[in-house]
């Protein structure tokens, strides 16, 4: 017996790219040489902010695979 479909969809997948900017490196600023306290947390405050920045690029590109 042969088993046939019942409908004429058709899914077509297409690959996106991925934006250049979404692939980039996450860098921080190095520390300065000599850090006081109040540097130190600025520092900290940097680092975090980086790491958010990835973790966007990261979602977004989550959000590309899966479209």
């Amino acid at each position: 017996m042969f088993l046939q479909a019942c409908t004429t969809e058709r899914k077509v997948y297409v690959n996106q790219p991925i934006p250049a900017n979404l692939l980039s490196d996450c860098l921080p600023n190095l520390p300065p040489n000599r850090m006081t306290f109040g540097d130190s947390l600025r520092y900290n405050e940097h680092l975090l902010n980086v790491i958010e920045k990835c973790n966007a690029d990261k979602r977004a590109i989550k959000e590309i695979a899966n479209e």
